[in-house]
């Protein structure tokens, strides 16, 4: 029991057992989504209502943890991380129903992908945060496909640059905060790379580089969108000659 709380557990490399055992479950995951879809399709509003439960109890296994361990604080428990931060917004969208928001939810989400990719300080998949983890960032991963299954939602151009607007605003109010109380919000204190740049370097690049990836992003989703529906469009024609 002391290994599945301990708040000293040897934190997940890149490549380990651990990683191998995340990754493989975002896949079983995303093949479990896609193999349901039609029944996601069918029942939107369960399905919304259900992610709405999940999203609680992750926040409700996150914050209880640290309560156990007696390290819930502001600069140990990082309630507004950038992923917890997107968690609160699935839990708000639920009930406020903005089309902006599913953008927001996208792009900011798009850290958990990064997250599955290169671990930074994240805790072994039989460890309570490692759990926590991997439900807060399936759950991101898959929430803005279930929303295409659902709704219809495809990230936009306009709402990768709204993205980054609120992007830039919330670095910087967590670049404040770090150095008001010490902590270490996008990891601007203890950086996993980049070490010797200076602080503002290391600021702006953050700001503009995400920004631009945000761009990049849609851009490629617009890309793909049009591939397809041109595709699908000569398939149709080609279909038509065949009849005549």
């Amino acid at each position: 029991m002391q290994s599945f709380l301990d708040p000293n557990a040897q934190t997940v490399q890149i490549g380990d057992y651990n990683h191998v055992i995340y990754l493989a479950g975002i896949a079983v995951v995303l093949f479990l989504l896609f193999k349901f879809r039609y029944q996601i399709k069918e029942n939107p509003g369960h399905v919304m209502l259900g992610i709405l439960v999940f999203a609680v109890v992750q926040r409700i296994v996150s914050v209880s943890y640290y309560v156990i361990v007696g390290e819930f604080t502001v600069t140990d428990s990082l309630p507004l991380h950038i992923c917890r931060v997107v968690c609160y917004l699935i839990i708000i969208q639920f009930f406020v129903k903005k089309k902006w928001l599913d953008q927001v939810i996208f792009y900011f989400g798009l850290f958990a992908y990064a997250s599955f990719v290169y671990p930074v300080g994240i805790s072994p998949a039989l460890h309570m945060l490692g759990i926590s983890f991997f439900m807060l960032h399936s759950l991101i991963i898959v929430y803005p496909i279930i929303r295409y299954f659902t709704h219809g939602f495809v990230p936009s151009l306009k709402g990768s640059f709204q993205s980054a607007i609120l992007f830039a605003v919330y670095l910087t109010g967590m670049n404040i905060l770090n150095n008001a109380i010490g902590s270490n919000y996008f990891y601007t204190e203890e950086r996993p790379f980049m070490h010797d740049l200076s602080d503002p370097v290391y600021f702006f690049l953050n700001m503009f580089g995400i920004a631009l990836g945000f761009v990049v992003v849609a851009l490629i989703i617009r890309l793909t969108v049009n591939l397809f529906k041109a595709g699908k469009e000569k398939n149709e024609k080609n279909e038509e000659k065949t009849l005549v």
